[in-house]
């Protein structure tokens, strides 16, 4: 796949596209740490009948770097940019887990750029009443946080991801490696030090937004980041909610389960008006 430099004006936005030349849009939106690349797994289905577009976020990939401005508004503020001077027309907007907390203020500020979204396991407390010293995931930030600012070399790099996850396969450990030595640090310093849901206020999104919603949920016994009742909030708060439980999988429902992830995905596409 080509890839390409949009200006978002604050930062310069890595991301191709792909698929129908004359297809409606799809944006797809990684999870904090990611690149576009990790929705490849998925892209195929969708390509014979959309024009796909996947973004690397400020910060990550071969996206341009902001150091001090790795908040979730800050995130959407270049995707809404990318929408209105990229696209030009109203797109469906699919992000995982930062992604989708990107995805909803993006579908609430900027309403008008947005046909429907897909909220894959969005980590809702995270960007409300839950601070990162209580959240499962803070030791691995802090951690992944630490290899990155240390400029190793990808094989030592390689060597200390392998040690920390001795039964992850190689090739996954490649693409890890990759993924954190173009990070920028500071991406998950803004996490752990609570300032990533500065001036978000998620409830107040949530009710803003006028667009169809695909809210996917997996299983918190199995990594899963929005539990039962931070889902059911959301639902209540959304004007049109499609929800969806994968109970076999956790937190990485697209990469684990694929093939439930794009049958689940392309019936709310077919829903849509």
């Amino acid at each position: 796949m080509i890839e390409h430099t949009f200006d978002a004006g604050a930062v310069s936005l890595n991301y191709v596209a792909e698929g129908r030349e004359d297809g409606r849009p799809i944006v797809f939106l990684h999870g904090v740490t990611g690149r576009w690349q990790t929705w490849l797994p998925v892209m195929t289905a969708f390509a014979a009948d959309w024009r796909l577009y996947a973004l690397d976020f400020r910060g990550h990939g071969r996206s341009g770097r902001v150091p001090g401005a790795y908040r979730a508004v800050d995130y959407a503020s270049d995707v809404v940019a990318f929408l209105r001077r990229r696209i030009e027309q109203p797109a469906v907007v699919v992000g995982h887990s930062l992604g989708a907390i990107v995805a909803i203020a993006v579908a609430a500020d900027a309403p008008e750029a947005v046909r429907a979204v897909v909220l894959e396991d969005p980590p809702l407390g995270a960007f409300d009443d839950q601070d990162i010293a209580d959240r499962s995931e803070q030791p691995a930030f802090t951690a992944m946080r630490d290899l990155a600012a240390a400029g190793l070399p990808r094989e030592r790099l390689f060597a200390a991801l392998a040690e920390r996850e001795p039964g992850v396969d190689a090739a996954a450990l490649g693409a890890r490696t990759l993924t954190l030595s173009q990070m920028d640090p500071d991406v998950l310093t803004t996490i752990l030090a609570n300032r990533s849901r500065d001036g978000y206020e998620l409830a107040a999104r949530l009710r803003r937004i006028a667009c169809p919603v695909l809210l996917q949920q997996g299983n918190v016994d199995l990594g899963a980041a929005v539990d039962d009742a931070r889902a059911a909030r959301a639902r209540s708060l959304l004007a049109s909610c499609t929800f969806e439980h994968f109970p076999d999988v956790g937190h990485g429902i697209h990469n684990v389960q694929p093939f439930a992830f794009c049958r689940s995905v392309r019936a709310f596409l077919g829903s849509l008006p």
